[in-house]
């Protein structure tokens, strides 16, 4: 029996209505998703933020310490920023070639030059107070250290992220044996924080290890010496 067109009508209103309503659902449903990736994606960026500035916080204390450890010649602090298994590379280049010398007591270390220990370097890092930022660039032909000019296209103490150091490569012309370049890209990936010295171009890497910031490289070198 045929349905009466009335009824027939009043089917396909309600069918439009529940499919309008059901279309409407869907896209809230995808805008209220959309509002919950993005509100996720701002968190994280948010506590990355946080994370890097607790970060910095920190590791410009730590540097404090170390850094008023290395004025004052106190061998018993600056030994606590070496982790006793790790130890501390030394990189000097008296030639051509780079050298590199693995410490554990810094009170062992004696530099290349005139065999003087590593609290000398205060006679020529006498401030260092940080600024976060890339390391400035450097140029040769632009250092006259009688006309005070370091090279460098700013002047200060910089800290920031380790990628340049940890690419330089200076272990590969060192004359190390295997096992040592082994031992130095393992600690390579250890190292969070570069420090540049503009006035020497000295760089001190360190890591953050067993909760606590320690000295895993320390560059020794005059730019433009070899």
């Amino acid at each position: 029996m045929p349905m009466p067109r009335h009824l027939s009508h009043l089917l396909l209103l309600l069918l439009c209505v529940l499919g309008s309503a059901c279309t409407s659902d869907k896209q809230e449903a995808g805008n209220s998703g959309t509002d919950l990736n993005s509100s996720g994606t701002d968190s994280l960026e948010a506590l990355q933020e946080e994370t890097a500035r607790k970060d910095t916080t920190v590791f410009r204390d730590a540097f404090e310490q170390f850094f008023t450890a290395l004025q004052a010649a106190d061998t018993a602090a600056l030994n606590r920023f070496i982790h006793p298994e790790l130890g501390v590379w030394m990189i000097e280049q008296p030639g051509a070639l780079p050298k590199m010398t693995h410490v554990t007591d810094i009170s062992a270390f004696k530099r290349e030059y005139q065999d003087r220990s590593f609290f000398t370097v205060a006679e020529e890092v006498k401030a260092c107070e940080l600024s976060e930022e890339p390391f400035p660039t450097f140029d040769c032909a632009a250092m006259d250290y009688e006309a005070g000019e370091t090279g460098y296209s700013k002047d200060g103490c910089f800290v920031w992220k380790p990628g340049k150091f940890q690419k330089s490569g200076y272990w590969n012309y060192a004359n190390l044996s295997p096992s040592q370049i082994r031992q130095i890209e393992a600690m390579l990936p250890l190292v969070r924080r570069s420090v540049l010295h503009t006035n020497t171009s000295f760089e001190f890497h360190f890591g953050y290890i067993d909760q606590q910031w320690r000295l895993l490289f320390a560059k020794l070198i005059y730019p433009c010496s070899a």
